[in-house]
């Protein structure tokens, strides 16, 4: 008899969205997925249509005539239903009662376009899972909507709460990012540890270690000096921590144990207002510069150059920033007990994301010329972590969830 083939539909709505960090882990899936072969057959669905078996990887640098052009077949029709359903993607995060409309309406549409996909296995890359009569797997990154409620929006929080517990719930499997997470999962729904397995992240090749010889042509016209930085990467909201991260570095400043910059990149986050009124308050006396999102040709150049990415979240799924930086060969303050914890080296600083002094003393340690170069110490842990392992691990738990119930 033939071996069953492995055929997997990937729900690709992060793909069409702009970039995040679960943008970064669909596209490096999926491209790891068609690279090694691992699947049998693959297709992308998202927003209620199916997306063509070519389509380009980096939708997001598309504009929105573009992506139109990459739905498949009925093309005018689903057309009109792609873009309709990205209006109400982008208006239900205002409005509660939209929200309940969505909520109702896409689930008969997906259901019915999915429904002749049942021998696939669909993989939800983003918490939530439509309905399929098929085998299911859906990655759930974190449980920051659960544990921390009050660093998001209160309708985001009201339609996702019950949307992940019916995934999680209904889900032929779970993947998750971290092992810590992995456990937190078990223990808030309930769900048996073999439903479950944690996949590590990785960080793409682009981020690797740079001498100062090639990083001064970028840091030349922004005024900064190689490994005399310190680093905040990611999006400005509450639970990355960045009141206490300003605090520390204020503390450190107004002591004369520095005249290191500190630099700020990314996005504004919900609810973000006293975040950037702080740095905003640095940046006013000359310490700081706050760069908003970069491109991404820039990024890996600024870790390499920073002498510490600080980046004591209160609370992360896995921390990709941590990682990004760790193989640009940057050392890394952040918290302990935490999913960054499970992957730091001799060469990181844990600190309690919730003490001020904590943080101030691991950036006070950075500026210790007998600390050593990050670079030179740095061990062999974050090159253990490659997207072709996520896709191997992942696929196995496809061809896991594909096999009939015993």
């Amino acid at each position: 008899m033939p071996e069953k083939q492995l055929r997997v539909l990937m729900g690709a709505d992060p793909l069409l969205q702009p970039a995040t960090g679960i943008g970064v882990y669909t596209r490096n899936l999926l491209l790891q997925l068609k690279q090694q072969e691992l699947v049998d057959h693959l297709k992308l669905f998202a927003n209620g249509i199916f997306l063509r078996d070519d389509t380009p990887l980096l939708i997001d640098d598309l504009e929105s005539e573009s992506r139109s052009a990459l739905i498949t077949k009925d093309r005018l029709g689903q057309a009109r239903l792609f873009d309709a359903s990205s209006k109400l993607r982008h208006i239900l995060s205002q409005n509660w009662l939209v929200m309940e409309v969505y909520e109702k309406l896409l689930p008969v549409i997906e259901r019915g376009r999915l429904r002749p996909f049942r021998d696939y296995v669909f993989h939800s890359p983003n918490y939530l899972l439509p309905r399929f009569d098929g085998p299911t797997v859906v990655t759930i990154h974190d449980l920051s909507i659960q544990r921390y409620p009050e660093f998001h929006p209160a309708e985001r929080v009201k339609f996702l709460e019950t949307k992940i517990a019916a995934a999680a719930a209904g889900a032929t499997h779970v993947i998750t990012d971290s092992a810590s997470v992995k456990a937190e999962i078990i223990d808030y729904f309930g769900i048996d540890n073999t439903r479950i397995t944690a996949i590590p992240l990785a960080a793409s090749s682009q981020f690797r270690y740079r001498t100062e010889r090639e990083c001064r042509p970028l840091l030349a016209p922004m005024g900064l000096t190689y490994k005399r930085f310190f680093l905040f990467a990611s999006t400005i909201e509450p639970r990355k921590n960045l009141l206490r991260i300003c605090a520390a570095y204020k503390n450190l400043r107004q002591a004369g144990q520095t005249d290191w910059p500190i630099i700020f990149v990314g996005g504004s986050g919900w609810k973000s207002e006293a975040e950037h009124g702080e740095i905003k308050g640095l940046v006013d006396r000359g310490w700081a510069q706050y760069l908003g999102f970069v491109e991404p040709r820039i990024l890996p150049f600024l870790y390499s150059s920073a002498a510490a990415l600080v980046f004591p979240s209160i609370y992360e799924g896995f921390g990709l920033p941590a990682l990004e930086a760790q193989q640009s060969g940057t050392r890394v303050i952040t918290s302990r007990n935490s999913a960054m914890a499970e992957f730091t080296s001799g060469s990181d600083l844990l600190v309690d994301p919730l003490e001020v002094d904590s943080l101030m003393e691991a950036m006070a340690r950075v500026l210790n010329p007998n600390l050593g170069d990050a670079s030179l110490q740095r061990g062999s842990r974050a090159s253990g972590f490659s997207w072709q392992n996520t896709a191997l691990l992942t696929s196995k738990v496809y061809a896991q969830a594909s096999q009939p119930p015993s």
